[in-house]
């Protein structure tokens, strides 16, 4: 098996994207250094300036743009006032950067880089940033409908506390687009939990990984020395760093990762996967994680028989056959550089996969960005939908229940926009017992971030909207994005979806930015209001955060009866880092909820893809909940205990489980308290109550220098 590090070697830096900044600034330093002056050193050196700044070597950077700079302004060259003006605006981005590491890095605090930015978040250390910002003026005054540095102009005079009255009338975001609707502010205590780790764009999981009760994490980012951490919750209040003591020490990179218990012993597995973005020379095998049980984890890729060279960053785990067995399916990036095929790998129950994707009708091309499983026509059979982002999105109807596994697509399901699409999910937003799907748009290389957030903010029509499809239930879908008020274009990579308020309607979470420095938009979050209509919250509740999101998590980390955000931020390139976030729910039990663990025996042991039915009487009125068990979207990992809000009931009228199983085993449970955890297990008569303590997250004291 080639090693991850053995992968790497093989990249060549003068051909791909993204990835190994510094080794590629070496090499343009070394041509540099070969060349004679004149315009072939120049561009060279133009090139070099750029991957600097992408490699955190900021002060170089800046030293040889203000070069440039100098030079343009005094001699008279073809094009000097464009000249000026280009190197002006990499001189304010870089400076904007600078001002970051300063402030938002150097001296981070549980506010810092989240808009509007508040007075504890406004820097204190301002030289760079007003450098930038006498930058970006003279720029606009050459070229005044740039939206980027008109975006970036308002958020440096948040920075400085200057907003909005120092931002010229022409290039000012309204206030009113930050408007505040009624919600109550999530606070980040990343910090005060030794959470905030300082990366690059990664994965999470949130789950029980030594079957405590209590939730953990794994946190993965993407390069390809990075190494995995895993925190395991302490049950005080707390979390403990454990990766040196799990044997995942010298286990790196991963932009993704996707967990399940895999080989039904009880103990929750899961799967890195790398190489998206990096097209024919993204070879780099995935690694799929055995948990011993002991606290410790093992790497049997190759054992497993799930070893391949593709790049990939999404897959998604389901029992897709009804056998009882959790298979894997493992979307790949496809592209004129390189044909990788999707992946399907049969559960063996052995310990062992089997490749059936060809066979199975679903070894499609495409370069796939995201991939969720889901139910949509009830059968019991989990059917699949695939964001391709360079071409019609897909989705393959499960016909297995005819003999061996076996997919057909399904062409006029309605549900193939939008072009360039990215992170998506299943879901039942609305509740009405059929699972709908999101997925969400992408940028293009002409069509930025920010271009699309001002566009909006200034009432000029977007077509990069995300979509949700309604399902029909004839296995067709009906696009309701802009009828439930989801009508802004959001770059999503990272995502995923929870109860934030406990009322039964799922909300979700979108972590934005693509990986240019100035692509500082905001993450955004979503509350569903009642399944008629989402209203952004993004604002309100304190989750505009403008560094790179990437996996998203819900989980109750404090067992308080209310789901908890983790969001891994850090963008692409080598010196673009930032702290992870982790929001605490602020809400409590205002509604009441239930946590239920489903064990099955029968079926797959965590029960991924069971169908989880509440009834429950609120006033004299009956209402219905419906929960798939699974990690939620294609890019996060939420966990897979069934966190489930049910507003004001005080008691569930009935619990029905639909076991993922051929059998289609039920179970039924009549007159079930609120707020307590309970396990249910496949084909018992009773169901178990769990003795789980709220334990309040620890808080530090803490000050910005």
């Amino acid at each position: 098996m080639k090693k991850v590090s053995d992968a790497y070697e093989t990249i060549d830096v003068e051909n791909v994207g993204y990835v190994l900044n510094q080794q590629r600034a070496n090499m343009y330093k070394k041509k540099l250094d070969a060349l004679k002056p004149g315009k072939e050193m120049d561009v060279l050196l133009y090139d070099y300036a750029d991957e600097l700044l992408r490699a955190g070597n900021i002060d170089l950077s800046i030293n040889i743009f203000e070069d440039f700079l100098a030079y343009f302004t005094a001699n008279e060259i073809l094009g000097k006032v464009e000249a000026v003006a280009e190197v002006k605006r990499k001189l304010a981005i870089a400076y904007m950067r600078k001002a970051e590491l300063e402030n938002c890095v150097s001296n981070h605090n549980n506010e810092s880089c989240i808009i509007p930015i508040s007075p504890k978040a406004q820097y204190v250390i301002t030289e760079n940033v007003e450098k930038a910002v006498k930058y970006m003026e003279d720029f606009l005054d050459i070229y005044p409908r740039d939206y980027e540095i008109h975006y970036l102009l308002n958020i440096a005079y948040m920075t400085l506390g200057q907003y909005p009255d120092s931002v010229p009338e022409i290039y000012r975001i309204p206030e009113s687009y930050f408007d505040n609707v009624d919600f109550p502010k999530f606070t980040d205590v990343a910090m005060d939990l030794g959470l905030d780790i300082n990366a690059l764009s990664g994965g999470v999981c949130i789950d029980d990984f030594n079957n405590d009760g209590y939730l953990d994490l794994i946190i993965s980012s993407w390069g390809h020395k990075d190494q995995i951490r895993y925190f395991e919750n302490d049950k005080n209040g707390g979390f403990e760093d454990r990766t040196s003591y799990s044997g995942l020490v010298g286990v790196t990179g991963g932009l993704n990762l996707k967990h399940a218990d895999y080989d039904n012993d009880g103990n929750l597995d899961f799967i890195i996967l790398r190489g998206a973005w990096l097209e024919n020379y993204g070879g780099i095998p995935n690694s799929l994680i055995r948990n011993n049980g002991d606290g410790t984890f093992t790497d049997v890729t190759e054992k497993a028989g799930v070893l391949s060279y593709h790049p990939t960053q999404t897959a998604v785990w389901r029992d897709f056959n009804l056998d009882g067995w959790i298979d894997l399916f493992i979307g790949n990036e496809s592209s004129p550089k390189g044909k990788y095929r999707s992946e399907l790998y049969l559960n063996n129950a052995d310990g062992t996969f089997s490749n059936v994707s060809e066979q199975s009708g679903i070894d499609s091309l495409g370069f796939y960005k995201g991939v969720a499983a889901g139910d949509i026509n009830n059968d019991g059979y989990p059917d699949l939908y695939i964001s391709n982002f360079n071409g019609n999105n897909l989705l393959f109807q499960n016909v297995s229940y005819d003999g061996d596994l076996q997919f057909n697509l399904l062409d006029s399901s309605g549900v193939s926009e939008p072009i360039e699409s990215f992170s998506t999910w299943m879901f039942d937003y609305n509740n009405d017992g059929w699972e709908d799907i999101f997925v969400s748009a992408y940028s293009s290389g002409q069509i930025t971030p920010v271009n699309m957030m001002m566009a909006n903010a200034r009432k000029v029509f977007n077509k990069r909207r995300p979509k949700l499809y309604r399902n029909n239930g004839d296995n067709t879908f009906t696009d309701v994005s802009e009828i439930v008020g989801l009508d802004e274009p959001v770059t999503t990579m990272g995502c995923n979806f929870g109860d934030l308020d406990n009322d039964g309607f799922l909300d979700f979470y979108l972590a934005t930015g693509d990986p240019s420095f100035v692509s500082l938009v905001p993450n955004k979050m979503y509350l569903n209001k009642g399944g008629e209509s989402f209203q952004d919250i993004t604002y309100s509740g304190g989750f505009g955060h403008i560094q790179k999101g990437h996996a998203i998590g819900f989980g109750d980390l404090d067992q308080d009866g209310d789901q908890d955000v983790y969001a891994v931020m850090g963008g692409a390139y080598e010196g673009d880092n930032f702290q992870n976030v982790l929001f605490e729910n602020p809400i409590g039990n205002e509604n009441n909820w239930i946590n239920i663990k489903l064990e099955g025996s029968e079926s797959n042991r965590s029960a991924i893809g069971a169908r989880i039915i509440l009834t429950l009487d609120i006033d004299g009125k009956e209402r219905k909940v419906f929960h798939t068990v699974g990690t939620g979207a294609s890019f996060g990992g939420n966990s897979i205990l069934a966190e489930i809000g049910i507003g004001q009931a005080t008691e569930i009228k009935e619990i029905i489980v639909k076991w993922p199983i051929k059998s289609a085993t039920v179970s039924k449970f009549n007159k079930v308290q609120a707020k307590q955890h309970i396990l249910i297990k496949e084909g018992a008569d009773d169901i178990e109550v769990l003795t789980l303590n709220a334990m309040p997250f620890k808080k530090k004291a803490h000050h910005h220098h």
